[in-house]
């Protein structure tokens, strides 16, 4: 009796454990707003960039009518930074990019699918990272994954705050499109 009470304890004692150390996927928002800040060493399709290529600008999410809204000032190499208003419809596979300054507005259609920030669903939970110090210090976990999105290997690492799920870093890499 003895021994079989024994292996039962260190098995709820080992199911104890590996439950403290599994990760559970946060909730994320689906409507939010942050600052941005890109780059982008590649030539790309959708914006054509140069190896000079830096953003800065704000950002809107909405997950749930599947739309982005941004202004960014973007330089390009030597020439003088511009200001532009994005408008990225997913549902409609429509973006819109404004040239603040001149006005004009070019309309693009959109070939790839709507870019969720959610953690998703195969993502391995990496750890967590801290923020400040005791007793005020900020708890992110990290996440990573990989993914096969239009013919391409792309490898995923976002960082989230526990708790509110707020996102804090949604990196991205592939071959055919480089860092993002």
């Amino acid at each position: 009796i003895y021994s079989i009470m024994s292996t039962k304890l260190l098995v709820l004692a080992a199911l104890v454990a590996i439950a403290a150390c599994q990760q559970f996927r946060c909730k994320m928002p689906q409507q939010w707003e942050a600052r941005r800040i890109a780059f982008d060493p590649n030539h790309r399709y959708y914006h054509n960039h140069t190896s000079q290529y830096r953003v800065y600008g704000r950002y809107a999410y909405d997950g749930l009518g599947q739309r982005k809204a941004m202004i960014e000032e973007a330089a390009v190499g030597d020439a003088p930074d511009k200001l532009y208003e994005i408008l990225e419809l997913g549902e409609l596979k429509k973006a819109y990019v404004t040239d603040v300054k001149s006005r004009e507005c070019t309309e693009y259609s959109l070939t790839w699918s709507f870019h969720r920030h959610d953690i998703p669903a195969d993502a391995q939970f990496i750890g967590y990272e801290y923020l400040g110090s005791y007793p005020k210090q900020f708890e992110l976990s990290q996440w990573y994954s990989r993914v096969m999105h239009e013919g391409h290997n792309v490898t995923s690492y976002q960082t989230f705050s526990e708790g509110t799920c707020a996102p804090i870093r949604d990196d991205r890499f592939s071959e055919a499109t480089g860092f993002h």
